[in-house]
């Protein structure tokens, strides 16, 4: 088990650098004992203790600068890249806590966890960018490869992993609340999620679900050294379930495999980019994962895809 004297000793240069006061070397510590320890039994000690150093290198060369929001209406948290600062923002005012019928206690407790959540995602992401001569050669396990599949920080492939990062916040610290989200104004369909999410209530289930289907020792390895590992992760995924495209079903989007279809159906949900067919992103990204889970037989696997309420059945799950 990774301490958090060892975390703090390999950090203590970075935070005399940024000059951190208490309250922000508590998140800073805390996400990395967190996500250590979830990752330790996965990958192994020695690989965990690797990647931490990789970590705590991107960190120093991407956040330099912690920066308070004046006046912000509520909880905030959000790297920016251009000026390498994370800007914060803590209340006790938090919007999407109204009309929630707790006690002021219990919403105290409520609102850490959110900005919990908000910070670690930050940091999440951070620690998968890597840098080169100013330029970004990878962000997670997107990277500039032969193809030109360049991850520009600000493009639709950093969306997916803002996706995976809070995803990833969400299993070390074991939040799993289970939120009902309806996908449409007339509530007919819902899914789950993890926690109250601005940006990725809808999608965060398919993400989580996503995982299972890839190996979760090569995933780490991918998301941390990508030039060596990202390639092999996608290939192995794509070969796996290339039938799912080798089928009948005719797909509404389309994309040249199975794990680039996944992210284009995540990517129009998330990114809200066709309102009126949301539902049937919904549908088909549910179908997509129904196929793939013939050959795996994931547990709880209907937890995880699109529900109908009451009176509206759904059809996925027989294809």
């Amino acid at each position: 088990m990774v301490d958090k004297i060892l975390i703090t000793n390999k950090l203590q240069n970075y935070f005399n650098k940024t000059n951190l006061d208490s309250f922000l070397k508590v998140f800073v510590i805390s996400y990395f004992y967190d996500k250590l320890n979830y990752m330790e039994p996965i990958v192994g000690n020695d690989n965990c203790l690797n990647m931490f150093d990789k970590y705590v290198y991107n960190m120093e060369k991407n956040i330099k600068f912690f920066k308070k929001v004046e006046k912000y209406h509520s909880i905030y948290a959000k790297y920016d890249f251009d000026s390498k600062t994370l800007k914060y923002y803590m209340t006790n005012e938090y919007k999407n806590t109204k009309g929630i019928s707790e006690s002021s206690n219990n919403q105290k407790q409520i609102i850490i966890k959110e900005f919990k959540i908000m910070m670690y995602k930050e940091f999440d992401k951070v620690v998968n960018i890597h840098i080169m001569n100013q330029k970004v050669i990878s962000n997670g396990f997107y990277f500039e490869d032969k193809e030109g599949r360049y991850p520009d920080y600000n493009g639709h492939f950093s969306n997916i992993m803002d996706i995976f990062s809070e995803v990833e916040v969400c299993k070390i610290t074991g939040v799993d609340d289970k939120i009902k989200n309806y996908i449409d104004q007339n509530k007919k369909y819902f899914v789950y999620s993890n926690h109250i999410s601005k940006t990725n209530s809808e999608v965060m289930c398919y993400a989580e679900l996503w995982r299972k289907f890839i190996d979760e020792k090569l995933y780490y390895f991918a998301v941390n050294n990508p030039k060596k590992y990202a390639e092999k992760m996608i290939e192995d995924f794509n070969s796996e379930y290339e039938f799912v495209l080798n089928g009948t079903y005719q797909f509404m989007l389309e994309n040249k495999n199975v794990f680039a279809l996944i992210e284009n159906y995540l990517l129009h949900i998330k990114d809200r980019a066709d309102i009126e067919h949301n539902a049937q992103y919904h549908q088909e990204l549910s179908i997509i994962f129904s196929m793939m889970n013939n050959k795996r037989n994931i547990n709880n696997f209907k937890d995880y895809v699109l529900h109908g309420s009451a009176g509206n059945r759904l059809m996925f799950e027989n294809i």
